[in-house]
């Protein structure tokens, strides 16, 4: 083996070993089916809330803790979900959010409406939806 051949040969190692550390410096974490964790979080007379979630690989919705759940595909809209969270103590809300693959990006969220514990309507500003693998 001559010396140049040697040389591209070892270019050729070092750049597949630094092409295999940047495609485990790029994962996404886990993958394939599972729940997203979800908290809405607002004041202690947050109630119930609706959501709107854009995006692919969503299957479901569960509630989480004192939290009821009640969610289905937006007819004739394509990858549109809308769940209703109803948390009768108040507080934030907890919920999960079935998808066909956790390592997708997670669908946008959206907060469409809002009711105290009093079943008023109330404003949506100040409400934050916060997800987690």
């Amino acid at each position: 083996m001559t010396r140049a051949s040697r040389r591209a040969r070892g270019r050729a190692l070092v750049l597949v070993a630094f092409a295999s550390l940047g495609a485990a410096a790029c994962d996404t974490g886990p993958s394939g089916p599972g729940t997203i964790t979800g908290t809405v979080v607002g004041d202690a007379t947050l109630g119930a809330v609706v959501l709107e979630f854009r995006g692919r690989g969503v299957e479901g919705f569960e509630g989480l803790d004192d939290t009821r759940a009640y969610g289905a595909a937006v007819a004739g809209a394509r990858d549109r979900h809308r769940v209703v969270l109803v948390n009768p103590a108040g507080g934030d809300i907890r919920f999960g959010m079935r998808v066909q693959d956790l390592g997708m990006l997670p669908p946008a969220v959206m907060v469409v409406a809002a009711a105290g514990t009093d079943d008023r309507p109330r404003s949506a500003g100040g409400i934050e939806v916060r997800l987690e693998r």
